[in-house]
């Protein structure tokens, strides 16, 4: 049995590649506006939403970060298959945008990360319905991860390599303190 490969939806835009920077224009469905389409175009520094409901046009612009972040999403399971969906999560259920659908879990996955790193926001998973959730465990805006162990002559280290092989001094065992006597200077000479 052959998977089958996912097709993007018309007028969705596939993610930018890595280096990229021209903004992608994708015409989305909604529901309320006239024709019930509306066009999104997604750039670094901003998203803009052009639509028109009943008669009048309106034009939104916000930054990205307006945004909560791109969202993972199962949206059906049709025919033992599912399908996924990524979307620009905002607060506002009508600003939210669907950026891209597919049944590929593998192919979903690096779409919603490039289009996360395009847009400088965080990855989120939708486990239950309504309630998005970072990937990965977060410090506010700083995403924690367990420490790496560190190697031994790490570039970082600060004793030069050969220091590192050198042994400690050991105490000479043809000096000794008298009874009561306490060292000065560790190290001193007696007979000066």
């Amino acid at each position: 049995m052959q998977a089958e490969r996912s097709q993007a939806l018309p007028g969705i835009a596939a993610a930018p590649k890595p280096g990229v920077a021209e903004p992608r224009r994708i015409e989305v469905s909604d529901p309320r506006a006239d024709g019930r389409r509306r066009v999104v175009l997604l750039a670094r520094d901003r998203v803009v939403i052009a639509r028109s409901v009943a008669g009048v046009f309106m034009h939104i612009a916000m930054a990205p970060n307006a945004y909560r972040g791109v969202v993972l999403r199962m949206s059906a399971l049709r025919d033992g298959i599912f399908h996924y969906e990524i979307r620009l999560a905002h607060r506002d259920p009508d600003l939210s945008i669907t950026l891209h659908e597919a049944s590929d879990d593998s192919e979903i996955r690096a779409e919603w990360r490039l289009w996360a790193r395009f847009l400088g926001l965080p990855t989120l998973i939708e486990r239950e319905e309504g309630r998005a959730e970072p990937e990965g465990a977060h410090l506010g805006e700083i995403a924690i991860a367990r420490t790496k162990a560190r190697r031994r002559g790490a570039a970082m280290s600060r004793r030069p390599r050969f220091l590192t092989r050198r042994k400690t001094g050991r105490p000479d065992p043809s000096r000794r303190l008298t009874p009561g006597a306490r060292e000065i200077f560790p190290g001193s000479k007696e007979d000066r």
